[in-house]
């Protein structure tokens, strides 16, 4: 800890050193150490976890019988804990955060904090939890990376955002003046990118792949409000590759597929990762990945991935080696 508790600023001015002094609150924003300290606390924040579990503190989440324990996960500075609905975790996780905060410095903003609860706990209950901890009790949590933190059966509501997110970066270049050239790029670079993050995980609903591409096609040909162009080609001709005289622009229906599969791809070149154990845990606990069946009660995540893992045994082979587990009959 010398590095910060004896650091100390100087001051060029007119190109000579005038004086120095020591910050009282640590590293500056800025500093390079600042991001290998915010994952030295990180870390500390974990181990207080995983100790307050041994203990008997905190139950954590069990993903299926054979699946692994969750108990929080972090990403940047967001922080997600999952716990049993009852006093003595809630309690367990307030003394966590406040011995953090303590330690690092590093004050928890209870305001923009939420607990949410499954459907079976009582409200009387969810308040008097919310109130142990201190945070505002809410449904579902905020949308996380421009998604919903809860994937509910409603396809329409979950995805919906897309297409407004599309129309509203559209409707902001509308009056301005785009070369076919200038349009090309905008498209390519700019408005396909805006789903992309969301085809990683879900399968987009056809009507709102249709609604999209229309999209694209009136900005492309220059339609407006008052004012209807006529489109010299469809879309899907559009979308064809530059050696047919096209513009090679990306169906959405078939990238989706190839993100879902690319997720496959993952899952089976890294089955130890958390979303591998996680899935092996809840659908496939006695095979591997690509031999799991579709099971009834499977969510809409699981099925689309299903639907990406055709696409990735399409252009998978299996070398040939002595493994047993192989089979000569099935396998490629």
């Amino acid at each position: 800890m010398r590095c910060v508790t004896l650091v100390s600023f100087s001051f060029l001015i007119n190109g000579e050193v005038c004086g120095s002094l020591k910050p009282s609150r640590g590293l500056r924003q800025g500093d390079p150490l600042s991001p290998y300290m915010f994952l030295i606390c990180a870390e500390g924040l974990s181990s207080l976890i995983r100790i307050a579990v041994s203990c008997g503190d905190i139950t954590g989440y069990w993903c299926g019988s054979t699946g692994p324990l969750i108990l929080h996960l972090i990403f940047a500075d967001d922080s997600l804990f999952f716990a049993n609905t009852d006093e003595k975790n809630c309690r367990a996780i307030k003394h966590i955060l406040g011995d953090y905060a303590l330690a690092s410095g590093q004050e928890v903003n209870f305001s923009k904090s939420a607990l949410c609860t499954s459907k079976s706990v009582f409200r009387a209950q969810r308040m008097r939890l919310a109130n142990i901890v201190g945070v505002n009790l809410v449904r579902y949590h905020e949308k996380y990376l421009g998604l919903l933190s809860f994937a509910s059966r409603n396809k329409k509501q979950l995805l919906e955002n897309l297409k407004e997110r599309v129309w509203s970066k559209i409707s902001g270049w509308k009056h301005k003046l785009f070369l076919a050239g200038g349009k090309e790029v905008l498209i390519k670079e700019v408005i396909q990118s805006i789903p992309s993050y969301a085809m990683n995980l879900f399968c987009l609903p056809k009507g709102l792949i249709s609604d999209i591409h229309r999209f694209y096609s009136r900005f492309l040909w220059g339609n407006t409000d008052v004012d209807r162009k006529l489109h010299w080609g469809s879309w899907e001709k559009l979308c064809e590759g530059k050696n047919n005289g096209r513009l090679r622009f990306r169906d959405l229906s078939l990238f989706n597929q190839v993100m879902l599969a690319k997720q496959c791809w993952s899952i089976t070149k890294w089955p130890n990762s958390l979303v591998a154990r996680v899935l092996k845990g809840r659908y496939f606990p006695t095979t591997d990945f690509l031999n799991a069946g579709r099971c009834s009660d499977g969510s809409f995540v699981w099925r689309r991935l299903l639907w990406g893992r055709e696409l990735h045994e399409e252009g998978s082979k299996w070398p040939v080696g002595a493994h047993s587990s192989i089979s000569i009959y099935r396998d490629r």
